[in-house]
């Protein structure tokens, strides 16, 4: 049945990632030469579409393609979390694609905290977490609830196929 509980925690497992996509997961501060005593500054903020730059004047120092990990990851997990939406079926299916699934938001949030965060901290550039790293904790924390009732339907269905 597509109207069990794990459906809605996927859906808002998938709907957390999609709603990173619109907010900057680390905001960047660029740091350059120092003219006539001021000390220039450029900001720009990593998302998950690439590299966004509020200034049109301004070149980022470093290639757009820095985002194409965090895209390929991103769009992957929604491909699983919404593929696995309709295996209502098939409920030991559905269990491993939402294990995968976490085992992705897992490489996800650890690339975002512990390698995005680090990467652009350096003496030129200056950064800070933006609103949409928080997201990907959203959608695994739904997802380790997903998890739990479906094992929770499976061992359901068990219990009634032995009293049979």
């Amino acid at each position: 049945m597509i109207q069990r509980i794990q459906t809605l925690f996927l859906i808002i497992a998938a709907l957390a990632l999609i709603v990173m996509a619109f907010y900057p997961v680390v905001n960047i501060t660029e740091f350059t030469a120092v003219q006539s005593g001021v000390l220039e500054t450029d900001y720009y903020s990593l998302k998950v579409t690439g590299l966004a730059d509020p200034s049109p004047e301004s070149k980022p120092q470093m290639n757009s393609l820095v985002a194409l990990p965090l895209m390929i990851i991103v769009i992957a997990l929604l491909a699983i979390i919404v593929y696995s939406i309709f295996r209502f079926k098939q409920r030991l299916h559905q269990l491993k694609l939402v294990k995968i699934g976490i085992f992705l938001n897992i490489i996800l949030v650890a690339g975002i905290f512990l390698n995005y965060f680090k990467f652009f901290t350096n003496a030129q550039i200056g950064s800070e977490l933006g609103l949409g790293s928080y997201f990907p904790l959203i959608s695994l924390v739904m997802l380790v609830v997903a998890n739990r009732y479906i094992l929770k339907d499976e061992k359901l269905v068990r219990s009634v196929d032995r009293l049979r």
